[in-house]
Order: structure tokens, then sequence, then C-alpha cells
């Protein structure tokens, strides 16, 4: 079994454990595993009745495997170069504890005092790696203990806008963004429980969610519904794709005091039609969000957030009391 403790390898292991490892590299304990089944890039030693460990060889060879997943070489791209690449043993310190060790927190503790930087670092790696575990694991604990907002704007997007730009440079990783973006999704679900209808016409009418009509890019508008959730504030999410005509009728239907629509293309950003949501309701309350928007066509009464913050802010303002 891994040395999942962060304790000290006792004399009967014959190299450092997967903990040790990821506290020195990084990354998430179950990167590595994924590394050493998929590529083979994992301990060599141990043997019959003994735990594998990693050696300072093979602490060599995730150095350069990790350097050049970093530069934007595939995982195995990265993988067949280190275990190609020659390497000279050098002796890896094991007198420290784990706690004097440099970065000395994995994924299970980042959340508690590890830094922005590691966090996110953490969660690129896993994503350039395919780990899903390891994406999860960093993604729930940024959750838990930063909250909703914060966790996507200080972890989640700035790792997806990376993705996003090795991509536009190499044509490349687009595999990547799918799966991170299914994994932060699935995080943002499993923290958004659900509602029932509040009685109409009561102060708990909700705010609705949505993405303007054939906007599919809905992962902005499930961390509203996960951070109003956080809040103890009534939502209704729709999510993408919603049709004009689909959104008034949820509205009347409801209720609802304010809705929040999403572009992020320039194709759906057309406001004209946000002039057809119910008459019935002139006390409703229009915010728009995104970098799709043509802003010199918004109604003027009608705001374009340019953050999940900022978006957030202005739908708690609204909220009835």
């Amino acid at each position: 079994m891994d040395n999942v403790t962060g304790g000290e390898e006792g004399p009967e292991m014959s190299g450092l454990g997967v903990a040790a490892v990821a506290r020195r590299l990084g990354v998430a304990p179950s990167t590595l595993r994924t590394w050493d089944r998929q590529y083979g890039v994992g301990p060599t030693s141990g043997g019959p009745g003994r735990h594998q460990g990693y050696t300072p060889a093979d602490l060599a060879r995730l150095e350069i495997m990790q350097q050049m997943i970093s530069s934007g070489a595939s995982t195995g791209e990265a993988a067949q170069a280190a275990l190609d690449a020659p390497h000279e043993q050098e002796p890896v310190p094991q007198s420290h504890s784990a706690a004097d060790s440099p970065g000395a927190q994995d994924i299970s503790t980042a959340g508690h005092g590890g830094s922005q930087t590691t966090r996110i670092k953490n969660l690129a790696d896993a994503a350039m790696a395919l780990d899903e575990l390891g994406m999860t694991e960093v993604v729930e604990s940024a959750l838990r203990h930063e909250g909703v907002a914060a966790a996507w704007e200080q972890v989640m997007m700035p790792v997806l806008v990376d993705i996003g730009t090795k991509h536009a440079a190499t044509g490349k990783y687009v595999e990547v963004e799918h799966l991170l973006s299914a994994v932060v999704s699935r995080c943002l679900v499993a923290v958004t429980p659900p509602q029932a209808m509040f009685p109409a016409g009561t102060a708990r009418s909700p705010v609705v969610l949505t993405c303007a009509p054939d906007e599919e890019h809905v992962l902005p508008v499930l961390v509203l519904a996960a951070a109003l959730a956080e809040a103890g504030a009534a939502r209704l999410m729709l999510g993408a794709r919603v049709p004009a005509a689909a959104l008034a009728a949820a509205i009347d239907r409801a209720e609802a005091h304010t809705v929040f629509v999403w572009s992020q293309t320039s194709q759906t950003g057309d406001p004209s039609w946000l002039t057809e949501l119910p008459v019935t309701h002139p006390a409703l309350r229009v915010v728009v969000g995104g970098p799709g928007w043509n802003r010199d066509r918004l109604p003027p009464e009608v705001p374009c957030v340019t953050s999940i913050a900022a978006a957030l802010g202005a739908l708690l303002v609204a909220v009835p009391r």
C-alpha cells in the first residue's frame, strides 16, 4: 500500500513513497499513479515482500516529465522523453520529516494552507496528465476551503484560461479542456443542492440563471448557481442554449424578480431579444455577463458584469428581503 500519511518511510523501504514524491514535485499522488499505470514512469525499486519506492533516478525522470508538460508537451510525449533520457543518480534527502520538506503540502492539505500558486499548479498538472481523480481532489478542496466564487476565479479559471492559450498556440489539448470542464461541472453540481419550487408570489421567488440562445458555455452559470446556493439564495438554473421564449415562460411561471444571462461569444451576444422578456413583470431586473455581449446595444437599464464576483454581488443585491 502506498504511504499516504506523509510520515517517514521505514528502513524496509527501498526509496521514496508516492506521498513524499508528490510533495517534492507539487502534484497529486493520483497523478503519479496515473503516470505509472499509463506510461510506465513509476518506481523501479522494490521486490517480493517489499514496498516499491521511487529511486533518485525515478525522481529525475519525473522531474523531466513535469518540466516538459509545463512547457506544453503532451503527457505521452513527456513520458517517452523522460524514459529515454539518461540519468545520473543523486542522493535523495530522507532525513527531514514531511513537515520540514519544501512544498510539503499534498492535495489533501493544499486547501488549508497551500498557496494559490500551488493549487493552480496542482490542478494544471493533473489536467495535463488527464488525471480525473487528481483534478477532482483539487477542485473539491478549493470549493470547500475558499468558497465557490474565490475557488473559480483564483484556481479553476486561471487553469482553464492557460489551457485555452496553449490550444490557441498549438492546436492541441482540446481533450484536456473538455475533461477539466467536465470535472469542474460535476464538482459545482455536487455543491448545488436541488431545491423545491417556492410558492408563487412569495419573497423567495428565484433568480433565473441562463445562457443566451445558442450559447453553449455553461460553466459560469453553474458557478453562479453554486455561489447563490452557498449564499442561501433561491435560484432557477436553466443551463445552455435557452430560447428566448423558454426563458420568458420560466420567468412567468416562477414569478422571478431577477434574471442573469451569459454570453461567451459575439455570435450569441445580440441583446435585442432582451426587450421581449415578460412585460407582466415591470420590476424584473435583468443582469448580463460574459465577453460576448454587444455592449453598445444593451438597454441602458441592463448592467453587464465582468466577473463572477461582480455578478454574484449584483444578483444578491436584487434578492428580495
